[in-house]
């Protein structure tokens, strides 16, 4: 074999975590939905679209529910259902996800970029600041799980005609000032996918109670993906990603080699029996999936000793919690860091987002939130429940030691860098 080949190969040993990103919390009612789908031949068409939207309709308690084949998709319509389009502004975070704008762009509206406050959500304060002439349309976001306050941005909107649409992919099932997300606003967004409330390979929802803007988002044509597509991204998931923890070695060790790409789905779909059969069975364990992934992230916050201090998700029974969210501090450890030393105890985390400003190559001194802190920002999976109690103990004792020698002017020492980690947990095992 060539050097190259070990090379490629250098990383697939470590790459077996305990806890893997975004692990969908599927089991054997997911299983069975979908082999269901498949022995009956209805992977395409069939009831569980109807379904689907049914279920959400009667948990949402909303009036109209558009099933499709995700978030984007829903947002797409609804901007299109609110006759938003070329001329117009359309208000959103500049830290958030990638799909949230290349909705307004399918439209070829222009999207206005708002900041964020401490908890990385937008403000009242930051979207009248991002208010043009030609705003049409603000959508709020709600990230990681976590309500922003979007019964003060309405309040704040109300009788101007500018549109609130509120999304709430990231945290289908968290409420605001006690209502649940996704009911504020002229209508509202479900997304399914990993790493949100509701997970799932494709699907989402437009929900309101606005019959005429129903009605048109209904008539806007829609393709449908063919069986051997759905099939093909329905065992990439659950090869990929439900069972990350075992392949996902080999899915890099595959990459590197060979290439491979990963399979996307379409824009603008309508949705797929089996995916909708997936997410039904999601919403039949929200709740519970919930409480677990709230637990996990008590556990592993515990584990993190003063570095606790920064995290900014919401652990109250009115989140959504989807992942453990921190802004690490100016003075370090850096994210990469913080990567290191849990990869070190088999937690594979991420950095968060890129603003969107930044890709897009805007030039912008009105989002000082956002420049701020985007580069501190780590997210940490807590779909896996983490058992290894002795790596627990070792973290937070790694961290507590760090934050001992910062408190005496001291410099770190040794046990908190990633190979000093990798040594202890050598030694125990």
């Amino acid at each position: 074999m060539s050097s190259s080949f070990w090379s490629k190969t250098h990383t697939v040993a470590s790459s077996f975590y305990q806890v893997p990103w975004c692990v969908p919390p599927w089991g054997w009612a997911e299983f069975r939905a979908c082999l269901q789908s498949i022995l009956e031949g209805r992977v395409v068409h069939g009831p569980e679209c109807r379904r689907f939207a049914d279920q959400v309709k009667s948990h949402l308690k909303v009036s109209y529910v558009l099933p499709v084949n995700r978030g984007r998709t829903a947002l797409e319509l609804a901007l299109r259902a609110l006759e938003v389009g070329p001329g117009d502004d359309v208000v959103i975070p500049s830290y958030v996800c990638r799909a949230v704008l290349d909705a307004v762009t399918q439209i070829e509206a222009r999207a206005v970029f708002a900041d964020v406050g401490p908890d990385l959500n937008v403000t009242v304060e930051t979207v009248k600041a991002a208010l043009t002439p030609q705003t049409r349309c603000v959508i709020v976001p709600h990230l990681f799980g976590r309500a922003a306050p979007i019964h003060e941005i309405e309040a704040l909107l109300r009788g101007t005609g500018i549109a609130v649409i509120d999304d709430a992919a990231q945290s289908y099932g968290a409420r605001c000032a006690g209502h649940l997300l996704g009911t504020f606003g002229v209508c509202g967004i479900v997304g399914c996918g990993p790493g949100k409330s509701l997970a799932g390979p494709a699907g989402g929802v437009l929900v309101t109670n606005d019959q005429q803007l129903y009605e048109r988002a209904a008539a806007i044509p829609l393709t449908q993906e063919s069986g051997h597509q759905v099939l093909h991204r329905l065992l990439s998931f659950w090869l990929w990603r439900r069972f990350r923890k075992w392949t996902l070695p080999i899915n890099l060790l595959l990459t590197r080699i060979i290439q491979t790409e990963e399979h996307l789905v379409p824009t603008a779909c309508k949705l797929s029996n089996v995916d909708a059969a997936i997410a039904v069975q999601q919403l039949h364990s929200l709740e519970l999936n919930s409480v677990q992934r709230r637990m996990n992230a008590k556990r592993l916050l515990s584990a993190l000793g003063p570095l606790n201090h920064y995290n900014v998700t919401d652990l109250s029974k009115d989140s959504m919690v989807v992942k453990l969210v921190l802004v690490l501090p100016h003075d370090g450890p850096t994210v990469e860091e913080v990567i290191q030393v849990l990869a070190q105890v088999g937690i594979e985390c991420q950095p968060g987002y890129t603003p969107l400003h930044i890709n897009e190559r805007v030039t912008s001194h009105m989002l000082p939130v956002t420049e701020a802190v985007w580069k501190r920002v780590i997210c940490i999976p807590v779909d896996t429940e983490f058992k290894n109690v002795a790596s627990l103990l070792r973290l937070s004792h790694m961290w507590r030691k760090r934050a001992t020698c910062e408190a005496s002017n001291l410099a770190p020492t040794p046990q908190f860098h990633p190979d000093m980690a990798a040594e202890h947990t050598r030694r125990v095992t």
